[in-house]
């Protein structure tokens, strides 16, 4: 009876979309680019999800200046349109009584709320876990911090780039010339946002079956700490501190590194001999396989220097274009180094359908708006954009319409500057 109780209320919000969440309500309470990405994979899969930010500008996000500034002084930058589709935008002052009365009545109705406030901060201000679970005991509430809501750094805040520093995953990149560099991309953050969504999911499958809410505790540390697996596991249990590796791969075999060409760079990850010995052929190097110093992978590692300026003297014939085929027509997994304008114009990326298209006349701009989708794909029912992000409170009136406002209750409310 509890698992029934526990799915009736999504069951009946379904309306006939196949996605895996249709009919699941969330509160999105997160800013930047973690949290937001999290309640947008759920959204892409069907839930409803409502955005909360304050009145006025919104979150800081929204406002920023990237490749194009025209986005930012909308109110729609595209670092906040990145995972902004498909919710609906309520703007509310959690810092009143009335708006935080708001928040708990939405809270009571809903599956799901996301928060990426401060350990602590949305405890204090009223709307946190304990709060939240007296109106909705079968809450599924997530969390997201910079460093858990246990230990002695809990309150503390920080980003991607502090946390790849903290970590010590800046330490293992680059090169003992370059020094500990970050990586270019906000990594963290957005495998922060997956990891959330993945154990949103779970939560979610797990109510299925036992009727019982969630309390989800999610860091950017933990995050961080879990993508560098085999290489903390390897410290863990061997004290040795790993060190840097430049471009080499992580498996740290002999020919697994990034090489120049005639023009361009290729990147190899040679790990089995039978790609070692495509890459040989392709080479015209096959005679090594007699040389002692290169006869077996034990052998190789002993000769890295040796092995890897006998490629190099070989790749510098050609160019990385005219390399990568030849070597992955051989089973030897090579790359050319790309830039991201060259990598999303490859016919591969195209056929994974990874972005989809808004035209103008759904956002209001001059062009389509592209935004990137989930990173896989479902036979039936996958991840969808319906709707483009929109802005600051553009749902207001008509979710609290849907919570039992009328007109003037609403327009009391923006008077007094709660929405």
């Amino acid at each position: 009876m509890a698992i029934k109780q526990a799915t009736n209320r999504a069951a009946s919000r379904a309306t006939g979309d196949p996605r895996a969440f249709a009919g699941i309500k969330v509160l999105d309470l997160t800013r930047v680019l973690a949290g937001p990405f999290c309640a947008y994979q759920l959204a892409l899969l069907g839930a409803e999800v409502i955005k909360i930010e304050p009145p006025g500008r919104g979150e800081t996000v929204r406002w920023r200046t990237e490749a194009d500034p025209s986005f930012g002084q909308q109110g729609l930058s595209l670092g906040f349109m990145t995972q902004s589709s498909n919710k609906r935008f309520l703007s509310l002052d959690l810092n009143t009584p009335e708006g935080r009365d708001i928040f708990l009545k939405l809270a009571g109705e809903c599956d799901v709320v996301v928060q990426n406030l401060r350990s602590g901060s949305a405890d204090k201000r009223g709307i946190g876990y304990e709060a939240v679970k007296k109106v909705n005991p079968e809450v599924i509430f997530m969390s997201i911090t910079a460093y858990g809501g246990t230990g002695p750094k809990k309150s503390h805040p920080a980003y991607d780039s502090v946390i790849q520093a903290w970590s010590g995953f800046m330490s293992i990149t680059g090169t003992p010339e370059s020094g500990p560099l970050k990586a270019g991309p906000p990594i963290i953050d957005y495998s922060t946002g997956l990891a959330a969504a993945y154990a949103v999911s779970a939560a979610l499958f797990q109510k299925q079956r036992t009727g019982k809410g969630q309390y989800i505790d999610l860091s950017m540390l933990d995050t961080n700490i879990i993508l560098m697996a085999s290489t903390v596991t390897a410290y863990m249990n061997t004290g040795v501190a790993p060190k840097q590796g430049g471009n080499d791969a992580a498996s740290r075999s002999p020919a697994s590194t990034t090489f120049n060409t005639a023009e361009g760079l290729i990147a190899f990850a040679i790990n089995e001999e039978h790609q070692h010995q495509g890459l040989l052929k392709v080479l015209g190097l096959t005679a090594l396989n007699d040389d002692p110093r290169f006869a077996t992978g034990a052998a190789r590692r002993e000769n890295i220097p040796a092995l890897r300026a006998l490629m190099q003297e070989k790749l510098m014939t050609k160019t990385a274009a005219e390399w990568e085929p030849l070597f992955n027509e051989a089973g030897a997994p090579a790359g050319r180094v790309r830039t991201i304008p060259e990598c999303m114009a490859e016919a591969q990326v195209a056929s994974r359908k990874l972005f989809h298209s808004f035209p103008p006349d759904t956002t209001g701009f001059a062009k389509d708006l592209k935004v990137p989708l989930s990173p896989f794909t479902f036979a039936h029912g996958g991840p969808r954009a319906d709707t483009p992000p929109r802005k600051v409170g553009a749902d207001s009136e008509a979710i609290l319409g849907e919570l039992g406002y009328d007109a003037a209750a609403i327009a009391a409310l923006r008077s007094r500057k709660v929405i």
